[in-house]
């Protein structure tokens, strides 16, 4: 009997989780693993299915106990009222942690329980117990005996394992993990404080570079206008008079020769007066 119940209990807790992690994932917009352990069970789920299972539908208190969907309704919202918040006080108080928060609901209790949310595990208190608990117990009860102990082991071992891994993560592994973490944080603050260390540096050393360089074409700039000053003193009137003045027979007749050209509007101006000079005296 205890192994069929404690099969139940695990279906249960994993429908829970099914039903708890679409939710907060449609809700967030993003994958949300909802639970208190790793694996998908959710114990609280499984824990208040299987009560109303035995209440509601194997009734051991006979008929004591009307199954009407009102009586259902406030049977569960109060058993979930209790649950809730007994759990969400043990494990805050065990593993200083939240795992659900309704403290932004009205008419909450230090965010552990809200109105609302009871009201509605009372709705779906009634649901499960008219339509999922009374399919699930015909399935379950085609299995044998034997057969069901042996879920019922494979689902204590896996569950324990779960259990102790989650408990074991909680405690002494979260002082690891929480050391880990600030190593962690302090070595990457360090590594991005020296990555703008190395920015700095590299700002400083191409504004060098560039001041480097604006001199550089500054002081060619400055060669290049001395050397344009020098041309022009040595191509400037005075400069030629000095040159001619020391030049030869010979190189000043080049020089006359040469400027004859340098100034073509003048010798044309000279031919076009002698040409009709010439055609004037011709016509005489």
């Amino acid at each position: 009997m205890i192994s069929r119940y404690f099969v139940y209990f695990i279906i249960y807790s994993f429908l829970g989780w099914i039903y708890e992690t679409c939710y907060c994932t449609i809700k967030e917009k993003a994958w949300n693993n909802r639970g208190f352990l790793y694996g998908p069970c959710i114990p609280l789920y499984g824990t208040g299915a299987t009560l109303a299972q035995i209440i509601f539908v194997e009734r051991p208190f006979g008929e004591s106990l009307s199954t009407n969907n009102i009586n259902i309704f406030l049977v569960c919202a109060i058993g979930s009222f209790i649950l809730e918040y007994s759990t969400s006080y043990f494990l805050e108080k065990r593993f200083h942690a939240r795992w659900w928060d309704y403290s932004k609901m009205p008419l909450n209790i230090k965010g552990r329980v809200c109105l609302i949310f009871t009201a509605c595990f009372g709705i779906a208190g009634v649901v499960i117990v008219n339509y999922l608990i009374p399919p699930i117990m015909n399935s379950m009860n085609h299995i044998p005996g034997f057969v069901m102990e042996i879920f019922a082991l494979i689902f204590m071992f896996i569950f324990g394992m779960d259990m102790a891994l989650t408990v074991s993560a909680l405690t002494s592994f979260a002082k690891d993990f929480e050391r880990i973490t600030d190593e962690f944080n302090e070595n990457m603050a360090a590594r991005v404080a020296n990555i703008y260390e190395e920015l700095s540096d590299y700002k400083l050393a191409s504004i060098e570079k560039a001041n480097e360089r604006k001199e550089e074409m500054q002081s060619k700039k400055e060669l290049t206008a001395e050397k344009l000053a020098e041309i022009r003193e040595q191509l400037s009137s005075e400069a030629v008079k000095n040159w001619i003045a020391k030049a030869t027979e010979t190189q000043r007749g080049q020089f006359r020769h040469i400027a004859k050209f340098t100034h073509p509007v003048e010798n044309t101006k000279s031919l076009l007066e002698k040409g009709s000079s010439y055609l004037r005296n011709h016509k005489k």
